[in-house]
């Protein structure tokens, strides 16, 4: 008959010589149990309800996985501990490094742990065990704290394992942007500083200014919105603020095709006709000039709401 020992091996295995009391009462033990193999010495106390096979190393997974494993669901290895797991160039095994969800506390010697409110975001992923942020995450927390070439370079690692490209570093600024979140500015400058060696679409154009605008803590405009005068349809805009009649024209460099910009100046006259203001901005000024763009907006935003007071 195979002992309470004997069941736990494998997980012990399986979890860099840990188990949590949860896998002991799974195979059919309890915490009276675990304390006799602690008071005995075959196991050590690793964390909270969590424990290490004596004999097994402590290496540096061990370390990274036990508070993980005390703190349960929603802790994730994060930061340079998971740039060390996805195995992103010049990112060894430093301090151990984890995450949790805001309003958790579990300081502990040993490791760096950090709060977020938008870990529900992280699109995590299980490398060697351990629960860790998702790669584009990973390298958004990194930003906090390196420059930005450290920043490229890992997007550039990225893109040439096909790890992730654009789009997917995009999304996560998408995701992520609000006022005073850690490693957005970087990573959005990042972003547009080298993004034009690739072909940029009008959706990822629209997406960077909506992270932007985010970012800078403006209200979210409506994308693609259709305006009406009445019942007759006047034009549909890239993004829009209803409320305050200000249209936003994103031209990507398909409106340097002169059928294209021909076609647009006689829908820009009537949004002009119908009431409102249109903000037009090309690729090139805004990856240059992004404060510029947020100053434009919040002057129309400011002008058209004190008109209609």
């Amino acid at each position: 008959m195979r002992t309470l020992d004997d069941r736990l091996l494998p997980v012990f295995v399986a979890q860099h010589g840990l188990v949590r009391l949860a896998d002991v009462k799974e195979a059919g033990g309890d915490y009276a149990a675990a304390s006799r193999r602690v008071r005995s010495g075959r196991w050590s106390q690793a964390d909270v309800a969590t424990y290490h096979l004596t004999g097994l190393p402590v290496t540096w997974h061990t370390r990274l996985l036990a508070p993980i494993l005390a703190i349960g669901e929603g802790a994730v290895a994060s930061h340079f501990a998971a740039a060390a797991l996805h195995r992103i160039d010049g990112y060894g095994r430093g301090v151990p490094e984890l995450t949790v969800p805001r309003g958790f506390e579990h300081r502990r010697p040993g490791f760096r742990l950090h709060t977020s409110t938008d870990l529900d975001r992280c699109d995590p992923v299980v490398i060697e065990g351990i629960p860790t942020t998702g790669l584009t995450r990973t390298v958004l927390d990194i930003g906090r704290k390196v420059g930005d070439q450290s920043v490229l370079s890992a997007i550039e690692w990225s893109r040439r394992n096909h790890r992730a490209d654009w789009p997917d570093f995009i999304r996560t600024l998408v995701l992520h942007a609000r006022r005073g979140r850690p490693g957005i500015r970087r990573l959005r400058r990042v972003i547009l500083g080298n993004m034009d060696r690739a072909e940029v679409t009008d959706s990822e154009f629209e997406l960077l200014v909506l992270a932007l605008i985010a970012e800078f803590g403006l209200p979210t405009p409506k994308l693609h919105h259709q305006v009406f005068d009445g019942e007759r349809f006047v034009a549909e805009v890239d993004l829009a603020y209803p409320a305050n009649k200000v249209a936003i024209e994103l031209d990507g460099k398909h409106h340097l095709n002169e059928a294209v910009w021909q076609r647009d100046l006689p829908r820009q006259n009537d949004l002009v006709l119908a009431g409102w203001v249109v903000l037009r901005f090309t690729w090139e000024r805004f990856s240059r000039r992004p404060d510029q763009l947020i100053k434009e907006i919040r002057a129309a935003l400011d002008t058209t709401a004190a008109n209609a007071s």
